[in-house]
């Protein structure tokens, strides 16, 4: 048995009927809901590697050209620095030897297959909460899907005798490579096909002169791999343990989504103009509250602080999450991925939680004669609740209806209520922060809350430290 849970953001937006009674007559299969639980993604996987490791690594056929490093120019040399340099050779009157050091070799391969699969960053051992979560990227975070390994010149015969491989990653520039890093570019030119820009030794490695490369890299792109419902009817595997046996069938209940065309030079030129205006730096605690709002990670408003944490300034991004979902640690993690792009040099970066401040209200509701007070009292816990109603409202303390600084009127209050069946007055009798005797709010109607600050109130007999509310019933049945 496989058990399947949706993530909270995947939570279906509206309610829905799994089974009803009529009468004596119970109905299941009221209402299905269907979906698609397994990510897949649209494209081919090459791989310059065979799984034989018997074979010679050196005649294999690889996806680039050329496969190998090449070797120096002889025509071509730098001359090397002398210790006394020009000047000083011409005034002595001789001319110094200068040493001839060849250039090194300009390797940028291409790859054989296009087009060369750009996607968002999925690492399948950690998975993202949600599928919401997984199909959530910026046009800044695909990456092109493609690894090389190289190897060489030795005496190697099989895949088996190598003893050193290198695995070389593409990155988006080689400004933030070092020396020793194993990195690449990925320049794909107008008519799809991909080349890769190695560094120079000091921003990135140098391939070695004759070292070869193998690749394994995807290719598919754009909106060809976004199918249509039941598009998808059959599943090909090499895996032993997948059979008939195993799977009954396999289908896509909804369409598929994601795959995006590339921008053509026309619509570069287009949008260029407009792309510079847009703001892609933090300065202000302004620019980083917005910043975190457009990392589309849930955040229903964003708050920054500077403070000066005794070596540098560090900003503190408060983020109030839709739903009131926790800070947690995967959250931030991607959270700081995100506005990194937009921290300031010298800024440090810290994620921090809203300040939730829980509340104590006790109210006197006198009923209508013709109801009953406990039915009265049921439903008025429900609109006080923090959840969503059957009919789709929110309850009145539902996480998404305050944020920071938003102060609570005791006027909400009073009107919730009110619109409850069956009430016929109301009187709050503590409006408060939980555990502080106060009645400044209860007099002025208006309960502060500081920037930073979030009011809660979740009456949940489990966590009673959330805030808490009480009904005192008088009149009715």
């Amino acid at each position: 048995m496989t058990e399947i849970r949706w993530g909270q953001d995947d939570a279906l937006p509206f309610p829905l009927c799994v089974s009803s009674r009529g009468g004596t007559a119970y109905y299941e299969d009221v209402s299905v809901a269907w979906g698609n639980i397994v990510l897949a993604d649209h494209g081919l996987t090459v791989d310059d590697t065979p799984e034989d490791k018997t074979r010679n690594p050196y005649t294999e056929p690889s996806s680039l050209a050329p496969d190998y490093a090449p070797r120096p120019n002889p025509a071509l040399v730098l001359r090397a620095q002398t210790a006394t340099g020009d000047c000083a050779a011409m005034r002595s009157g001789h001319c110094a030897e200068h040493t001839a050091v060849l250039a090194p070799p300009r390797y940028r391969p291409r790859l054989a297959r296009s087009p060369l699969t750009q996607a968002a960053p999925y690492d399948p051992n950690k998975p993202p909460a949600s599928a919401v979560a997984a199909m959530r990227w910026t046009a800044r975070e695909p990456r092109p899907v493609v690894k090389l390994k190289s190897f060489g010149p030795s005496t190697a015969k099989t895949f088996n005798d190598l003893t050193v491989t290198t695995t070389w990653t593409p990155v988006r520039d080689l400004l933030g490579s070092h020396a020793g890093d194993e990195h690449f570019v990925v320049e794909v030119e107008t008519d799809g096909v991909a080349y890769l820009r190695f560094g120079d030794g000091r921003f990135g490695s140098r391939p070695n002169a004759g070292e070869r490369f193998l690749a394994r890299y995807r290719i598919g792109n754009g909106t060809r791999g976004n199918v249509g419902a039941e598009s998808l009817a059959h599943l090909v595997s090499g895996d032993p343990n997948i059979s008939d046996q195993v799977i009954a069938g396999v289908s896509n209940p909804m369409a598929a989504r994601g795959g995006v065309a590339a921008e053509t030079i026309e619509q570069t030129r287009r949008a260029a103009p407009s792309a510079f205006r847009i703001q892609e730096r933090a300065v202000t605690e302004g620019d980083y509250a917005a910043a975190a709002l457009r990392c589309e990670l849930g955040a229903q408003r964003a708050a920054a602080t500077f403070r000066w944490t005794g070596s540098w300034r560090t900003v503190f991004v408060s983020v109030d999450r839709l739903g009131g979902g926790e800070v947690d640690a995967q959250f931030e993690a991607d959270l700081r991925r995100c506005l990194e792009r937009f921290r300031m040099a010298g800024h440090d970066l810290e994620v921090d939680d809203a300040r939730f401040v829980s509340l104590e209200v006790e109210m006197t509701v006198c009923v209508k004669p013709d109801y009953f007070a406990s039915d009265v009292k049921a439903a008025l816990l429900e609109a006080f609740g923090n959840r969503l109603l059957p009919d789709g409202r929110r309850g009145l303390f539902h996480p998404d209806n305050f944020t920071f600084g938003q102060p609570v009127f005791s006027s909400r209050l009073y009107a919730a209520a009110q619109a409850v069946a069956g009430v016929d007055s109301v009187e709050i009798t503590k409006f408060q922060r939980q555990g502080v005797k106060d009645a400044t709010a209860l007099k002025s109607g208006k309960l502060e809350m500081a920037r930073l600050e979030v009011a809660r109130l979740d009456n949940d007999p489990d966590f009673p430290e959330r805030g808490v509310i009480k009904f005192e019933m008088r009149g009715g049945r």
